[in-house]
């Protein structure tokens, strides 16, 4: 049986501070320990039940993992009883994971001016973030940007709604200074787009996919002042021509960076 104190601890995952402390979070779910495991992130404890465990897929999965990583994950067998004692889902589902944060880049800004990147500006939403590590997985995105505004990639609910993908994306955090520095600078020819509600049409424009940041602004508020007047290029998504002016006044953050990144990557 598990103890207390290791429950207690393991249930301390679920707050920013004992994540940071320790640089651990919290994965769960066999969809999102099929990712994870899959991917480059080093796994130190999985706790799962029985017919998890004794799933030949899953074995399969622990055994590359094994191979790739080149150590084993500490694997505990546990009930029911104490998965729901653990577990942050309000339905707990067959494995739950410790996994250690991805290393930090040094410096913090390193190789950001490569590929294409998501500029995130203060995306409250656990969930909208990591639906949108999601979709940048899904489409290749190679970085996703976040204010230190945005809500935290880690915590459990937005690793559920990246359904692993926190685990797969590049994610920085970092200063806004040092992001609007680099956007003012246009070092290496750096070049921003930003979504706007009166942007020009992502589908009327070309959509550069190297060495380029497209921002993505707050729920509410959309992108900030501050960023805002460094923008080079205001572009966004067009409403049908039958729209109803009574109807919705804007798209959820998530739903418009589907959009915008199945344009970028348009064959």
């Amino acid at each position: 049986m598990l103890s207390n104190a290791r429950i207690k601890r393991l249930k301390s995952y679920q707050q920013k501070k004992f994540r940071r402390q320790e640089g651990l979070f919290i994965a769960e779910t066999p969809k999102v320990a099929q990712v994870l495991l899959s991917g480059s992130l080093a796994i130190r404890e999985i706790y799962a039940l029985p017919a998890w465990l004794e799933n030949p897929g899953n074995q399969k999965l622990l055994s590359e993992y094994r191979r790739h990583q080149g150590h084993e994950a500490d694997t505990i067998r546990i009930s029911p009883d104490e998965l729901e004692r653990i577990s942050a889902l309000a339905s707990p589902q067959e494995v739950f994971m410790v996994v250690e944060y991805p290393p930090a880049e040094d410096p913090p800004g390193k190789g950001l001016d490569k590929g294409c990147s998501l500029l995130l500006d203060d995306i409250r939403d656990p969930g909208n973030l990591g639906t949108i590590l999601r979709i940048a997985d899904w489409f290749g995105i190679e970085h996703v940007i976040c204010t230190m505004e945005c809500a935290d990639a880690f915590q459990p609910k937005c690793v559920q709604a990246s359904m692993g993908s926190v685990g797969v994306c590049d994610i920085r955090y970092l200063d806004r200074d040092w992001l609007l520095h680099a956007i003012e600078a246009k070092k290496d020819g750096l070049q921003a787009f930003g979504m706007f509600m009166d942007g020009e049409s992502i589908y009327r424009i070309p959509l550069p996919e190297k060495n380029c940041w497209y921002v993505i602004g707050n729920e509410a508020r959309g992108i900030a002042p501050d960023f805002s007047s460094r923008i080079g290029k205001r572009i966004g998504i067009p409403p049908a021509a039958k729209h109803r002016p009574s109807g919705a006044e804007s798209l959820n953050a998530a739903i418009a960076a589907a959009l915008l990144c199945a344009q970028i990557r348009k064959q």
